[in-house]
């Protein structure tokens, strides 16, 4: 059957089970009846089929659709809230899935299951709580959990004059979603380094995000380096750091030296590096760098926001003064 025959016929099916109730994003309710599960010509049908096999490998059974909402991308875009059953006892499960018009790709994503075991090596503790494992480059996830989490906890304490810094430790449940117990780093109204404590719970399928029981504690004691010089710190960097971006130092000094580059100048060495935390960090540099077969010294603030994906030059000093050798 030609295809383009396939993929408008697939289009008008997939509108004439999607109901007049609009919702943000471009997601609508979505008609199915209790039979759906044998017409074929549903996409719908592909998820529910894959979704069984998958689960059915964890002893998961007697799966039901109770709701779901779509999106008609490239394709169409499912949100499901379906019941189940595991060890005699019926439970709640969230998933996201994707169909091509083709019908040829089904893909089952965030799959989310009311109280699912933890991965074994995690510490349990009371009420199903486990310590976390930041994973690296969440931040660059738009819907990974703890980013969701992240920015919307930035966004309250910025609503209070304060400025979130860094995660310290967090622990997590895994319900209906994902429950996190956060401690955490934040410049308060003054700019003093404070700890804080709070309880995120993000279902991520719905874009949902709660902050709650949040705490400061005092101000910390800053270091007598700190408290001399503004909040900024000698870094000690490494010499791989110059060599990648796998740190948030190689980050900016890799923005300095294509800066740079751009100008037919070239870093030859870093003399001394030290580092400010705000929201993000700042990071003062201070290099050799070649300039018409001349060794000059130069200096540079660099800005780096991670979760943001955020690397500003905010200062750049090149002094002109000649190193003789």
């Amino acid at each position: 059957m030609n295809k383009a025959i396939v993929f408008v016929a697939l289009i008008a099916f997939s509108v004439a089970l999607i109901d007049d109730s609009t919702m943000t994003g471009g997601w609508y309710n979505y008609k199915f009846s209790n039979g759906f599960q044998s017409d074929n010509s549903n996409p719908l049908t592909k998820v529910f089929k894959k979704l069984s096999a998958e689960l059915q490998e964890k002893g998961i059974s007697d799966i039901q659709f109770t709701s779901v909402t779509s999106q008609v991308v490239n394709g169409q875009n499912f949100k499901i809230k379906f019941a189940y059953t595991q060890n005699d006892s019926a439970k709640t499960g969230y998933c996201f899935a994707y169909v091509s018009f083709s019908g040829e790709t089904c893909e089952i994503h965030e799959v989310e299951l009311e109280m699912t075991p933890l991965a074994q090596g995690k510490e349990i503790q009371n009420g199903g709580w486990s310590n976390y494992t930041i994973p690296s480059n969440f931040e660059q996830d738009a819907t990974n959990p703890l980013n969701m989490a992240m920015v919307k906890l930035s966004n309250q304490l910025k609503s209070q004059k304060m400025t979130f810094v860094k995660f310290i430790s967090i622990q997590s449940q895994v319900v209906a979603g994902q429950r996190f117990r956060i401690q955490f780093e934040l410049l308060n109204k003054n700019g003093q380094k404070s700890i804080g404590k709070c309880v995120a719970y993000v279902r991520s399928w719905e874009n949902f995000v709660e902050v709650s029981e949040l705490s400061i504690s005092s101000p910390l004691q800053m270091s007598v380096e700190e408290n001399q010089n503004g909040g900024w710190s000698t870094y000690n960097f490494s010499t791989s750091e110059l060599q990648n971006e796998t740190s948030v130092f190689g980050s900016a000094y890799s923005e300095l030296v294509n800066t740079l580059l751009k100008k037919s100048i070239k870093v030859v060495s870093v003399s001394r590096v030290e580092k400010q935390v705000v929201s993000g960090i700042n990071f003062k540099i201070s290099f050799i760098y070649s300039e018409n077969n001349n060794l000059k010294v130069g200096k540079a603030t660099v800005y780096v926001q991670e979760w943001t994906k955020t690397i500003e030059i905010s200062s750049l000093e090149l002094t002109g003064q000649v190193i003789k050798y």
